[in-house]
Protein backbone atom coordinates (compact mmCIF):
# COMPACT_ATOMS: atom_id res chain seq x y z
CA UNK A 1 0.00 0.00 0.00
CA UNK A 2 2.76 2.56 0.84
CA UNK A 3 4.07 1.97 -2.83
CA UNK A 4 1.03 2.74 -4.36
CA UNK A 5 0.95 5.88 -1.97
CA UNK A 6 4.03 7.05 -3.30
CA UNK A 7 3.36 5.53 -7.22
CA UNK A 8 0.34 7.79 -6.37
CA UNK A 9 2.36 10.83 -5.07
CA UNK A 10 4.92 10.77 -8.27
CA UNK A 11 2.41 10.86 -10.43
CA UNK A 12 0.15 13.71 -9.09
CA UNK A 13 3.22 16.03 -8.58
CA UNK A 14 4.36 15.06 -12.36
CA UNK A 15 1.23 15.77 -13.74
CA UNK A 16 2.19 19.15 -14.84
CA UNK A 17 0.11 19.56 -18.02
CA UNK A 18 0.66 21.84 -20.98
CA UNK A 19 -2.86 23.72 -20.15
CA UNK A 20 -1.54 24.38 -16.77
CA UNK A 21 2.41 25.47 -17.15
CA UNK A 22 2.08 26.80 -20.46
CA UNK A 23 2.41 30.60 -19.25
CA UNK A 24 2.58 30.21 -15.08
CA UNK A 25 2.26 32.76 -13.08
CA UNK A 26 3.72 32.91 -9.53
CA UNK A 27 1.75 34.01 -7.00
CA UNK A 28 3.73 34.12 -3.09
CA UNK A 29 1.96 34.61 -0.04
CA UNK A 30 3.22 35.04 3.22
CA UNK A 31 0.45 34.62 6.38
CA UNK A 32 0.33 35.39 9.97
CA UNK A 33 -1.37 32.46 10.95
CA UNK A 34 -3.41 32.59 14.47
CA UNK A 35 -3.88 29.22 15.34
CA UNK A 36 -4.35 27.33 18.43
CA UNK A 37 -2.87 23.61 19.56
CA UNK A 38 -5.67 20.96 20.89
CA UNK A 39 -6.24 17.78 21.74
CA UNK A 40 -5.21 15.01 24.08
CA UNK A 41 -1.99 13.14 25.15
CA UNK A 42 -0.70 10.13 26.90
CA UNK A 43 2.29 9.06 28.26
CA UNK A 44 3.56 5.76 30.51
CA UNK A 45 5.04 6.04 33.08
CA UNK A 46 7.56 3.84 36.03
CA UNK A 47 5.19 1.69 38.48
CA UNK A 48 6.20 3.42 41.78
CA UNK A 49 4.68 -0.06 43.49
CA UNK A 50 6.62 -2.12 41.02
CA UNK A 51 9.58 -0.81 40.35
CA UNK A 52 11.55 -2.00 36.90
CA UNK A 53 7.46 -1.93 35.08
CA UNK A 54 6.37 0.83 33.05
CA UNK A 55 2.71 1.73 33.97
CA UNK A 56 -0.19 3.17 31.31
CA UNK A 57 -1.69 6.56 31.95
CA UNK A 58 -5.30 7.61 30.40
CA UNK A 59 -5.43 10.36 27.92
CA UNK A 60 -5.27 14.50 29.36
CA UNK A 61 -6.20 17.41 27.56
CA UNK A 62 -3.50 19.86 26.72
CA UNK A 63 -5.45 22.27 28.09
CA UNK A 64 -3.68 20.66 30.96
CA UNK A 65 -0.30 21.66 30.41
CA UNK A 66 -1.31 25.28 29.38
CA UNK A 67 -2.21 24.97 26.04
CA UNK A 68 -5.76 25.20 24.28
CA UNK A 69 -5.29 29.11 23.30
CA UNK A 70 -4.52 31.42 20.12
CA UNK A 71 -1.00 32.14 19.35
CA UNK A 72 0.33 34.39 16.33
CA UNK A 73 3.12 32.71 14.01
CA UNK A 74 4.10 32.95 10.04
CA UNK A 75 3.88 31.06 7.23
CA UNK A 76 4.45 30.90 3.37
CA UNK A 77 3.44 29.86 0.48
CA UNK A 78 4.26 29.37 -3.43
CA UNK A 79 1.56 29.02 -6.47
CA UNK A 80 2.81 28.40 -9.50
CA UNK A 81 0.36 27.36 -12.40
CA UNK A 82 -2.63 28.95 -14.04
CA UNK A 83 -3.28 30.66 -11.15
CA UNK A 84 -6.13 28.03 -10.15
CA UNK A 85 -4.31 24.47 -10.77
CA UNK A 86 -0.58 24.27 -10.52
CA UNK A 87 2.11 23.65 -7.83
CA UNK A 88 1.84 24.50 -4.73
CA UNK A 89 4.81 24.87 -1.67
CA UNK A 90 4.11 26.01 1.34
CA UNK A 91 6.19 26.18 5.05
CA UNK A 92 4.48 27.42 8.41
CA UNK A 93 6.39 27.13 12.02
CA UNK A 94 3.82 26.73 15.04
CA UNK A 95 5.93 27.98 17.86
CA UNK A 96 3.99 27.99 21.38
CA UNK A 97 5.67 28.58 23.92
CA UNK A 98 3.36 28.73 26.50
CA UNK A 99 3.24 30.98 29.60
CA UNK A 100 0.23 28.94 31.42
CA UNK A 101 0.02 26.53 33.47
CA UNK A 102 -1.82 23.44 34.60
CA UNK A 103 -2.05 20.45 37.16
CA UNK A 104 -1.70 16.91 35.60
CA UNK A 105 -4.26 14.46 36.69
CA UNK A 106 -2.46 11.35 35.61
CA UNK A 107 1.57 10.76 34.82
CA UNK A 108 3.31 11.82 31.45
CA UNK A 109 6.43 10.29 31.55
CA UNK A 110 8.86 11.77 34.23
CA UNK A 111 6.25 14.47 35.19
CA UNK A 112 4.04 12.96 38.11
CA UNK A 113 -0.02 13.27 38.76
CA UNK A 114 -0.61 16.54 40.76
CA UNK A 115 2.45 18.43 39.46
CA UNK A 116 1.90 21.81 38.32
CA UNK A 117 3.55 21.71 34.80
CA UNK A 118 3.46 23.54 30.96
CA UNK A 119 4.40 22.27 27.30
CA UNK A 120 6.26 24.66 24.97
CA UNK A 121 5.29 22.90 21.63
CA UNK A 122 7.27 23.86 18.34
CA UNK A 123 6.51 22.16 14.73
CA UNK A 124 8.02 22.86 11.54
CA UNK A 125 5.49 22.18 8.50
CA UNK A 126 6.12 21.58 5.33
CA UNK A 127 3.66 20.66 2.00
CA UNK A 128 4.25 20.42 -1.52
CA UNK A 129 1.32 19.52 -3.64
CA UNK A 130 -0.49 19.63 -6.83
CA UNK A 131 -3.77 20.43 -8.00
CA UNK A 132 -4.59 19.50 -11.89
CA UNK A 133 -8.39 21.66 -13.09
CA UNK A 134 -11.07 19.60 -13.83
CA UNK A 135 -13.98 21.59 -14.60
CA UNK A 136 -15.07 25.08 -15.21
CA UNK A 137 -18.43 26.83 -15.06
CA UNK A 138 -19.72 30.65 -15.20
CA UNK A 139 -22.63 31.24 -13.93
CA UNK A 140 -24.06 35.29 -12.89
CA UNK A 141 -24.99 37.16 -9.48
CA UNK A 142 -26.25 40.31 -9.47
CA UNK A 143 -25.51 40.81 -13.68
CA UNK A 144 -21.91 40.09 -12.89
CA UNK A 145 -20.01 36.73 -13.89
CA UNK A 146 -19.61 34.10 -11.31
CA UNK A 147 -16.50 31.74 -12.08
CA UNK A 148 -16.43 28.05 -10.48
CA UNK A 149 -13.69 25.85 -11.12
CA UNK A 150 -13.12 22.48 -9.35
CA UNK A 151 -9.66 20.44 -9.15
CA UNK A 152 -8.14 17.89 -7.69
CA UNK A 153 -3.91 16.13 -7.08
CA UNK A 154 -2.26 15.13 -4.08
CA UNK A 155 0.10 17.04 -1.45
CA UNK A 156 2.64 15.59 0.60
CA UNK A 157 3.51 16.65 4.13
CA UNK A 158 6.21 16.94 6.30
CA UNK A 159 5.72 17.50 9.69
CA UNK A 160 8.37 17.55 12.81
CA UNK A 161 7.59 18.32 16.45
CA UNK A 162 8.65 18.53 19.50
CA UNK A 163 6.84 18.75 22.82
CA UNK A 164 9.00 19.90 25.81
CA UNK A 165 7.42 19.21 29.11
CA UNK A 166 8.35 20.77 32.28
CA UNK A 167 7.27 20.91 36.36
CA UNK A 168 6.78 24.52 37.34
CA UNK A 169 10.13 24.80 39.37
CA UNK A 170 11.86 22.74 36.39
CA UNK A 171 12.82 19.87 38.75
CA UNK A 172 11.36 17.25 36.37
CA UNK A 173 11.44 17.48 32.54
CA UNK A 174 10.16 15.32 29.63
CA UNK A 175 10.40 16.15 25.74
CA UNK A 176 8.75 14.30 22.90
CA UNK A 177 10.21 14.58 19.30
CA UNK A 178 7.70 12.30 16.39
CA UNK A 179 6.85 13.96 12.75
CA UNK A 180 7.06 11.91 9.71
CA UNK A 181 6.09 12.19 5.93
CA UNK A 182 2.22 11.33 4.53
CA UNK A 183 0.46 11.24 1.19
CA UNK A 184 -3.12 13.48 0.95
CA UNK A 185 -5.44 13.16 -1.84
CA UNK A 186 -6.51 16.99 -2.13
CA UNK A 187 -9.89 18.83 -3.73
CA UNK A 188 -10.18 22.88 -4.46
CA UNK A 189 -13.16 24.42 -5.76
CA UNK A 190 -13.29 28.54 -6.07
CA UNK A 191 -15.40 30.99 -6.77
CA UNK A 192 -14.56 34.54 -8.45
CA UNK A 193 -17.21 37.24 -8.65
CA UNK A 194 -15.59 40.94 -9.56
CA UNK A 195 -12.67 41.17 -7.22
CA UNK A 196 -13.55 38.61 -4.90
CA UNK A 197 -12.14 35.07 -4.80
CA UNK A 198 -13.29 32.07 -2.63
CA UNK A 199 -11.44 29.20 -2.21
CA UNK A 200 -12.00 26.01 0.04
CA UNK A 201 -9.00 23.30 -0.21
CA UNK A 202 -10.08 19.50 1.19
CA UNK A 203 -7.08 17.19 1.64
CA UNK A 204 -7.14 13.37 3.58
CA UNK A 205 -4.77 10.78 4.60
CA UNK A 206 -5.92 7.44 5.48
CA UNK A 207 -3.59 5.82 7.64
CA UNK A 208 -1.92 3.26 4.73
CA UNK A 209 -0.66 6.69 2.83
CA UNK A 210 1.77 7.77 5.78
CA UNK A 211 5.07 7.55 4.45
CA UNK A 212 7.12 7.66 6.99
CA UNK A 213 8.05 8.20 10.24
CA UNK A 214 5.39 8.23 13.59
CA UNK A 215 2.60 9.60 12.37
CA UNK A 216 -1.09 7.53 12.43
CA UNK A 217 -4.44 7.22 11.51
CA UNK A 218 -7.03 9.21 9.62
CA UNK A 219 -6.23 12.81 9.11
CA UNK A 220 -7.51 15.93 7.26
CA UNK A 221 -6.78 19.24 6.27
CA UNK A 222 -9.72 21.94 5.58
CA UNK A 223 -8.73 25.84 4.99
CA UNK A 224 -11.17 28.25 3.59
CA UNK A 225 -9.97 31.09 2.42
CA UNK A 226 -11.24 35.13 0.72
CA UNK A 227 -9.85 37.06 -1.04
CA UNK A 228 -10.26 40.88 -1.98
CA UNK A 229 -7.78 41.90 -5.70
CA UNK A 230 -6.77 45.12 -5.56
CA UNK A 231 -7.86 46.74 -9.06
CA UNK A 232 -5.55 47.21 -11.40
CA UNK A 233 -2.67 45.54 -9.30
CA UNK A 234 -1.46 42.03 -9.00
CA UNK A 235 -1.98 41.98 -5.42
CA UNK A 236 -4.95 40.75 -3.23
CA UNK A 237 -5.54 40.92 0.84
CA UNK A 238 -6.74 37.49 1.86
CA UNK A 239 -8.65 35.73 5.36
CA UNK A 240 -9.38 32.13 5.90
CA UNK A 241 -9.74 29.41 8.39
CA UNK A 242 -7.72 25.93 8.73
CA UNK A 243 -8.50 22.85 10.49
CA UNK A 244 -5.80 20.50 10.25
CA UNK A 245 -5.49 16.69 12.74
CA UNK A 246 -3.09 14.63 13.21
CA UNK A 247 -1.83 11.53 15.11
CA UNK A 248 1.34 10.00 16.01
CA UNK A 249 2.62 7.32 18.45
CA UNK A 250 6.00 6.30 19.53
CA UNK A 251 8.63 6.08 21.94
CA UNK A 252 10.83 8.76 23.99
CA UNK A 253 12.90 8.54 26.78
CA UNK A 254 11.94 4.20 27.55
CA UNK A 255 8.59 5.49 27.68
CA UNK A 256 5.43 5.04 25.05
CA UNK A 257 3.49 7.99 24.42
CA UNK A 258 0.16 8.38 21.79
CA UNK A 259 -0.61 11.68 20.95
CA UNK A 260 -3.88 13.10 18.65
CA UNK A 261 -3.58 17.07 18.48
CA UNK A 262 -5.50 19.39 16.24
CA UNK A 263 -4.70 22.66 15.09
CA UNK A 264 -7.26 25.34 14.42
CA UNK A 265 -7.38 28.66 14.20
CA UNK A 266 -7.54 32.01 11.33
CA UNK A 267 -4.86 33.32 8.46
CA UNK A 268 -4.18 36.57 7.42
CA UNK A 269 -2.12 37.41 4.71
CA UNK A 270 -1.67 38.99 1.21
CA UNK A 271 -0.21 37.31 -2.11
CA UNK A 272 1.64 39.50 -4.80
CA UNK A 273 1.94 37.83 -8.49
CA UNK A 274 4.58 37.91 -10.52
Amino acid sequence: MRRLAVLLATFALAGCTSTVMADPEVRFSPYMAVYKLRGKTKMQSADVNNPGQLQNNPYQQLRKFGHDRFREDVGYRLDVGDGFGGLRAEYYRLDMNTSRRGVLTSDWGQLLNGDRVYIDAEMDETRLGWTEPLADFTSEYRDEDVHIHFGAGALISNRQMTLRGSTDDNVRKQNVEFGGDTLYVSVRARAEWQQFTLDLDYAFAPEEFVLAGDLEDFSQDIEARLSYRIPGRDMRFFAGMRYVNYSASGQATGFRYDNQFEVTGYLLGVSVTF
